[in-house]
């Protein structure tokens, strides 16, 4: 009973797609700290389908040109705006940790009291995966505000108090 349980978990390996990004704002510094967090495997699918041959993420770490294209890509899908201004987000780098999800580590250029709204675009595989759903977390003082991303509605806006 255990292998037939175990063979139709196999034959179906992945019915869902779920993408999380967690963001703050670094007084000290003026920038938006952000980690985004993804299927490993699903990001490498999606590398692939943009023409890029990157495999085995968990080995590239240290390669510029492996962040430069990670940086590329999740920026793609990953879009803040705050006073009328999009921010920028450069790569610090990107994990791949033992549960098979990639962290990437996102720093936004300097930008002064952001707010009262952030306008938030997190479509990240969302071409590829058609069933990719994000939810986005952004901590303020003691607050945490919440968003949901879905294929049929990108975008949302995050009022701060």
């Amino acid at each position: 009973m255990l292998i037939i349980g175990s063979l139709s978990f196999g034959t179906r390996a992945h019915n869902y797609y779920f993408g999380f990004a967690e963001m703050q704002y670094n007084a000290l510094n003026q920038t938006m700290e952000t980690t985004v967090v993804l299927s490993a495997h699903d990001f490498e699918s999606y590398l692939a389908s943009k023409g890029h041959t990157l495999k085995n993420l968990e080995y590239l770490t240290q390669d510029l040109v492996a962040i430069a294209i990670i940086a590329q890509e999740v920026n793609a899908g990953f879009e803040v705006r705050t006073n009328g201004q999009r921010l920028i987000f450069d790569c610090l780098g990107f994990e791949v940790n033992k549960n098979g999800l990639l962290s990437v580590y996102l720093v936004s250029q300097r930008v002064s009291n952001p707010g009262p709204v952030l306008d938030i675009r997190f479509d990240c595989l969302m071409d590829l995966f058609p069933e990719q759903q994000n939810k986005l977390t952004y901590l303020k003082d003691t607050q945490k505000y919440t968003a949901v991303f879905l294929p049929a509605r990108k975008t949302a806006a995050i009022t701060l108090e």
